[in-house]
């Protein structure tokens, strides 16, 4: 078992495309999708400063830079881009040169495929995606090309039968059930108070139905610690969530849409308070918004699940993260931090560096290629402050071992940890 004592892990990305954020967009290599694709089909390589030659490993990034999503993933992207640069300048995959090129996918499904098969011919070795909707559209190729592709997000179904697919983050129907049964342990007093009242509000863009549909299943299972009064999907361009409000008004415990605090206004406009919200670290992208909107005491004590610590937090976890940005952005940390978890993105890139690490371990730097990469993701297994969080093998594509509870701290306007990092307890199918 490998341990990486500095590195951050995995963070799923979902939700985010209004998330303005003030970190400068990192320029996209190889064009903008339009030119003349040129195809490599073998490693190359190139001459480090000190004459050593090494091969040339190219991550695709299916991203997008100048559409919907694009103000918000530039954080994203440069928490890859900053990660790869990392690896390179410590040489922490010997004879190997990582390279990353971008796709401008501008959050369209129609550019999914062409996406693909643009970063293929420009020799992309492994690809990363964000999206679920790109998952769904790209698991069939990785399949057919036999090329890795890591997602953040991605329907539970693509990746029951172990493949070339790989999810960096925890199934939404996972954290729902841990996120519940914490709830029922730890918050409520069901034996004293009966059941608590759970109901759920989501956009129709969220892609938290299966967040719902589990907060569901645990009421019907567990009828003595909770009543399901209801879930409820309107459209998220629409910011106005009154209908739910008042179906959802005797709730205790609400999971609201991504974009949360336009329900939370509205919940209290409506003059109610009973309720606590909980959710998820997605939620977590919002809170400059939450400031904005003068929220903060509207949310205080909201209960979310999260695969990785919060800003300030002394661990592992985040002194590589703020090692980085003060190398390589000094002066934006407070851009970068407002952006929630985005900057997490560098854990995704870094279970792509590390299958790269395993697969020159076994091969030799240069036979790498996308075969052994595969194989080498397999054998991912990470521990940091003595514990371990994040792991693939051969039948298991999720990545995260643990989650962990926090609550929003109103006062001081920040997320404070209440537990232990947990194993994850898999939702029942």
């Amino acid at each position: 078992m490998k341990r990486f004592k500095r590195f951050i892990p995995v963070i799923g990305i979902a939700g985010m495309a209004a998330l303005i954020l003030l970190v400068p967009l990192m320029g996209a290599c190889g064009g903008n999708g339009n030119g003349t694709p040129t195809a490599t089909s073998s490693p190359t390589t190139t001459q480090s400063p000190t004459g050593t030659k090494k091969t040339v490993i190219t991550i695709g990034n299916h991203t997008d830079l100048t559409g919907v999503a694009a103000i918000a993933m530039e954080t994203v992207n440069l928490g890859v881009d900053d990660i790869v640069r990392y690896y390179n300048e410590n040489n922490l995959i010997p004879g190997i040169q990582v390279e990353v090129i971008k796709y401008d996918g501008q959050a369209d499904p129609s550019k999914n495929v062409p996406g693909w098969q643009w970063l293929k011919e420009r020799g992309a070795d492994v690809i990363v995606a964000w999206f679920p909707f790109l998952a769904i559209s790209l698991q069939p190729l990785a399949e057919k090309d036999k090329i890795p592709l890591f997602v953040a997000q991605a329907p539970s179904e693509l990746v029951k039968t172990p493949g070339y697919l790989f999810l960096t983050a925890p199934r939404l129907e996972d954290q729902a059930w841990n996120l519940i049964k914490w709830i029922m342990e730890n918050d409520w007093d069901w034996r004293t108070k009966g059941p608590a009242k759970i109901g759920g509000a989501v956009g129709d863009t969220d892609g938290y139905q299966p967040a719902l549909d589990t907060l569901k299943k645990y009421a019907e299972m567990h009828p003595e610690q909770a009543t399901w009064v209801g879930g409820y999907t309107l459209p998220t361009s629409g910011f106005q969530w009154g209908t739910a409000v008042e179906a959802l008004k005797d709730c205790d415990y609400i999971f609201p849409l991504n974009l949360f605090p336009f329900f939370a206004k509205d919940y209290a406009t409506a003059g109610y308070s009973k309720a606590k919200l909980i959710g998820t670290d997605s939620h977590m992208g919002w809170y400059e918004i939450v400031t904005d909107m003068k929220l903060w005491p509207k949310i205080d004590g909201m209960i979310l699940i999260t695969q990785s610590e919060w800003w300030g937090e002394d661990a592992d976890y985040m002194n590589l993260s703020m090692e980085l940005i003060n190398k390589y952005h000094p002066g934006s940390a407070k851009e970068i931090m407002a952006a929630g978890h985005s900057y997490n993105s560098i854990a995704n890139g870094m279970m792509i560096l590390e299958s790269i690490k395993n697969a020159a371990a076994k091969v030799g730097p240069e036979n790498v290629d996308s075969q052994a990469i595969y194989e080498g993701a397999q054998e991912i297994k990470i521990v940091f402050d003595g514990l371990q969080r994040f792991s693939f093998s051969p039948t298991k594509r999720t990545a995260p071992d643990r989650l962990a509870i926090y609550k929003t701290d109103s006062t001081n306007k920040t997320n404070v940890r209440v537990s232990e990092w947990f194993p994850i307890e898999p939702a029942p199918e």
